[in-house]
Order: structure tokens, then sequence, then C-alpha cells
């Protein structure tokens, strides 16, 4: 009976390293996406490695990112987080979206995400819109938000807001107001202004305001929700993210 050569504890060490070195190097980008998946991000899927995978259906809480290329960002794991960078392609006229999105024990953080995504029956008043962000970073930590900058631009669609002339959207800067990302926003004569706060648990609250809006289209306000206030209409609304 052959004998297996006696190795010593360096040796084995070695061993081991090796084996860990190919485990990291092939793992499944779908073993990462599991570990990482929880409130305020999800997917249905993932093929390839976590050096180089494709991420299938991915939601960031309520917001449908689609399919994205994927890698993981091998310094945020010295730091105790798992963290990737995803690139979505522009297809079929859409702008794609990109940026980085890590995970930690208490925390999870956006940065530098830029490009656009359409939502839906999120901000109120606004049955269908685009959002553009802009070089978007937010981290939340202890259930608060700590940092958050860039710029937001929400662009309604709809006979309503064609009426108003918001063609160019509303825009506003990110910021952390009393623990919440706070996302003010408003167009460039002023008249309108929306307010969305996001917290840690995924609840958001919105708060739509349009002042002297055109006559022709005070019906068509009041048939959508709107209220009336001095001086213009309010919507407001609420709900979770995630």
């Amino acid at each position: 009976m052959m004998r297996l050569p006696q190795l010593s504890i360096r040796q084995w060490l070695m061993i081991a390293l090796l084996l860990l070195t190919l485990l990291i190097l092939f793992m499944p980008m779908r073993w990462a996406v599991g570990m990482a998946s929880g409130p305020g991000f999800s997917a249905s899927g993932a093929d390839g490695t976590i050096w180089s995978g494709r991420v299938h259906e991915v939601r960031l809480g309520k917001l449908s990112i689609g399919t994205v290329n994927a890698r993981i960002r091998p310094l945020g794991l010295l730091a105790g987080r798992i963290g990737y960078r995803f690139d979505q392609p522009v297809i079929g006229g859409s702008p794609g979206l990109h940026g980085s999105i890590s995970k930690s024990y208490g925390g999870i953080s956006l940065e530098g995400l830029s490009g656009a995504v359409p939502v839906a029956n999120i901000i109120p008043g606004f049955a269908s819109a685009q959002i553009e962000f802009d070089n978007v970073s937010v981290a939340y930590s202890n259930g608060k938000c700590q940092t958050a900058s860039g710029s937001v631009r929400a662009r309604p669609d709809g006979q309503i807001f064609a009426v108003l002339g918001l063609d160019a959207g509303l825009l506003g800067r990110v910021s952390c107001e009393a623990g919440d990302m706070l996302l003010p926003q408003t167009s460039g004569s002023g008249m309108e202004r929306l307010e969305l706060r996001v917290s840690a648990d995924g609840r958001y609250r919105a708060s739509l305001q349009l002042q002297q809006p055109a006559a022709e289209a005070a019906p068509l306000l009041s048939m959508a929700g709107f209220a009336s206030i001095a001086g213009g209409f309010r919507k407001t609304g609420k709900g979770r993210f995630w």
C-alpha cells in the first residue's frame, strides 16, 4: 500500500493558501450576489465569476435596474465590505447606469451612481417618470444617512406635466438631513418643488408642490388627486422602497 508523503506545517499552509486563492479566483458571481442580497438590493440570478460577471434583473429597492455587468471591488474586502462595480451598457436609446454598491455589517452604500432609471407610482403625481443620477453617492450606517452627494433630476411624464412645461424636469442636490437621505428638486422657474426623503429602513416620504400652475392644468391636477393650497396645488405620498 502506497503511503502518502509526510508534509510539514508550512507545506500544508501553502496548499491551503493555494486552494483559497483558486476559490477566490473562480468564485461564481451568483455566490457573491447571494451574500450581498438583502434589504435595498436583490437580483434574480448571475453568471460568470466575481471578477467578470453579469447580474440579472437587479433591483435597488423598488427601482428596476435590469441586467448589468459586475465585478468585485477587492480593496473593499480589506475593510470588511462586500462591494461591486456595475455597468449597464447603453442599449436601444437607454442611457445605461453605472456605479458601485457596498454592503457591510450595519450599513450599505452607493458610490458614483450615474445614469437613469424609469420609475412608476413612487413620486406623488408622477404616474411615470425617469430619474437621472449624476455622480450620486450615499452611505447609510447605524440606521441613519451619514453622507450623501451628487445631483438628481426627475423627468415626469404625462399630460399634466406637458401642460406645465416641465420638459427639463426638476433638479436638485442630494444630502443627508435628520438621518434621512434628502432629494429636494426644483424646476427651472422655481414654481414647482419636489421633496423626497428616504430613511435607512426603506421608508420614503414625498411631497410635490406646484405654485400658480396654468389655468388649463387645474382640472387635470384635481383629477390626479392634488389638493388645492394657497397659490397652487400639493400632493404628498409615502411608502417603502424595500
